[in-house]
C-alpha cells in the first residue's frame, strides 16, 4: 500500500486523470463524429437516447463505484489490503445478481408493446436486449474501477478509461462501417469497450489477491448499501439533470430535430466534462481526509477553481468557433445548430460545478443536496413539459434551474470541514 503522508497531490493526480479524460473525450469526439455521419440525424438521435438510457441505468453502478471508493479509501487509510480483497469478492457477487435482474427488466421492455417504445419512438426490441446485456456489465465494471480509484491508483484508472474509449471506437468501425450494423452495432460498442476495460482493470488490481482475508473485518450488506443509497439517489439525480433535455426533445420534436439537439448536447458535454477528472480525484482524497479528521474544505475550493478555469476555456471555444466544432464532429448537415452550440457550454456550466460540490458532499456525508436535486428535476421537467418551443428555451431553463441548485448545495456545505494551510 502506498504512503498516505505528504501533501494532498490534488493537482498532480487531477492532471493524470485529466490527461486520461482528455484522451477519452477525444475518442468520444471521433466516435460521435463517425457515428453521426454513418447513421444520419434520425438514427443518431436514437443512438444518443439509448446512450442516455445507459447513463441512467448505470446509476446503481456509479453508486456502487463511489461506495467502493469510500470503503477502499478507509481500508487504505488503515492499511488493510485484505479487507479490500474481500470487498471485491463480495460486491462482485452481489451486483452480478442485480445485473441479471436489470437484464430481465430490459428484456421485458423489448417484448411488451407500448411503454418506453412509444414514448421515445424506438420500436426495435433487439436494442432493449442489448441494453440489458450492457446493464449487467455496467454493474460489474465499477467494482474494479472503484478499487483503483479508492487506492488512488489514478494511472491505472486512467488506463481503464482510455482502453474502454479506444475499444469502443474500434468496435464502431467493425460493427457499423464494416458489418453495417446500424444503431444495433453502434450501441453494442459500449459492451465491447466495457468488457475489455474490465479485463484490464482486473489485472491492475490482481495484486490484492496476495493478501489474506481479514477475518476480523465483517463487511455487511447493510453498511455498504446504507452509504450506496444516498450515492445512488445523488448520481441518479445528476444523470436525469444531464439528460432530461435529450429525453424531452426526443419525445416532443421530430426525429430530425431530435438528432440535431442530440448533437448539440454531445458537443456541450464533451467540452465541459473535461474537468470531471477533478471531481473523480477529489472524492477519495476528501474521503480519506474526512476519515482521518483532516481539513478538507480547501480541496473543495481548489477543485471548483480548477473546474471553472477548464470549463471557461471550453465555453469560449464553443462561443467563437461553433461551426469548426460542428464541422469536425458532425459535418455540414448539422450547421443549423451553430447558434445553440454557442450558448450550450454556458448553459451547462452550473451543472459541471454542481458535480464537484456533489462529490465533496458525498465524501463528507452531507446529503441535503439530494433533496435540492430532485426538486430541481421536478421543476425542470415541468418547465420542459409546458415550454419547449425551441432549443433556446430548453437550454435557458437548464441554466436557471442548475444555477439555483449549485448555490443551494454550496450553502448547505457552509461550515463543513476545516481549511488546511498546506494543501496544494
Amino acid at each position: 500500500m502506498e504512503s498516505k503522508g505528504g501533501k494532498d497531490g490534488l493537482i498532480r493526480d487531477s492532471f493524470i486523470l485529466f490527461a486520461a479524460s482528455s484522451l477519452v473525450n477525444l475518442s468520444n469526439f471521433v466516435f460521435h463524429s463517425f457515428a453521426s455521419r454513418m447513421l444520419g440525424p434520425d438514427e443518431y438521435g436514437v443512438l444518443v437516447t439509448l446512450l442516455a438510457f445507459i447513463v441512467i441505468v448505470a446509476m446503481p453502478s456509479q453508486a456502487l463505484q463511489m461506495t467502493i471508493v469510500k470503503k477502499t479509501s478507509i481500508f487504505r487509510a488503515h492499511d488493510r489490503p485484505g479487507s479490500i480483497e474481500k470487498l471485491f469478492r463480495m460486491t462482485s457477487v452481489w451486483f452480478i445478481v442485480i445485473g441479471l435482474g436489470c437484464f430481465l427488466a430490459f428484456a421485458a421492455v423489448g417484448i411488451l408493446p407500448g411503454g418506453l417504445k412509444n414514448f421515445f419512438h424506438i420500436q426495435d426490441p433487439a436494442l432493449y436486449y442489448i441494453l440489458g446485456v450492457i446493464s449487467v456489465l455496467m454493474l460489474v465494471l465499477p467494482v474494479v474501477r472503484g478499487i483503483l480509484q479508492g487506492l488512488q491508483n489514478f494511472v491505472g484508472l486512467g488506463i481503464s478509461l482510455v482502453i474502454d474509449a479506444v475499444t469502443r471506437l474500434l468496435a464502431l468501425y467493425v460493427l457499423v462501417k464494416a458489418l453495417s450494423g446500424g444503431v444495433r452495432g453502434a450501441i453494442s460498442t459500449t459492451l465491447a469497450g466495457g468488457f475489455v476495460s474490465y479485463v484490464v482493470g482486473f489485472f491492475l488490481i490482481a495484486y490484492i489477491f496476495r493478501y489474506k482475508e481479514d477475518k476480523e473485518e465483517v463487511i455487511k450488506k447493510s453498511d455498504l448499501f446504507s452509504y450506496a443509497l444516498p450515492v445512488f439517489f445523488s448520481m441518479l439525480g445528476f444523470a436525469f439533470l444531464s439528460y432530461i433535455d435529450v429525453f424531452m426533445v426526443k419525445h416532443f420534436f421530430n426525429s430530425h430535430d431530435a438528432g440535431l439537439y442530440s448533437a448539440t448536447s454531445m458537443i456541450g458535454k464533451a467540452f465541459l466534462y473535461f474537468p470531471s477528472a477533478i471531481a473523480m480525484t477529489l472524492f477519495p482524497k476528501v474521503s480519506e481526509g474526512h476519515e482521518l479528521n483532516r481539513g478538507t474544505k480547501a480541496l473543495l475550493y481548489k477543485s471548483l477553481g480548477l473546474t471553472a478555469a477548464i470549463s471557461f476555456a471550453g465555453i469560449i471555444f464553443c462561443y467563437f468557433f461553433p461551426r469548426i466544432i460542428i464541422g469536425i464532429m458532425f459535418g455540414e448537415k448539422f450547421y443549423a445548430i451553430d447558434g445553440v452550440v454557442k450558448l450550450f457550454g454556458a448553459a451547462i456550466f452550473p451543472l459541471v460545478l454542481f458535480n464537484v460540490a456533489m462529490n465533496y458532499a458525498l465524501a463528507v456525508h452531507r446529503y441535503a443536496f439530494i433533496y435540492f436535486t430532485f426538486a430541481a428535476i421536478i421543476i425542470y421537467s415541468a418547465l420542459l413539459w409546458f415550454f419547449h418551443n425551441d432549443f433556446y428555451q430548453v437550454i435557458s431553463m437548464l441554466f436557471g434551474v442548475t444555477s439555483v441548485l449549485f448555490i443551494l448545495t454550496m450553502f448547505s456545505l457552509r461550515g463543513e470541514g476545516k481549511m488546511v494551510q498546506n494543501a496544494v
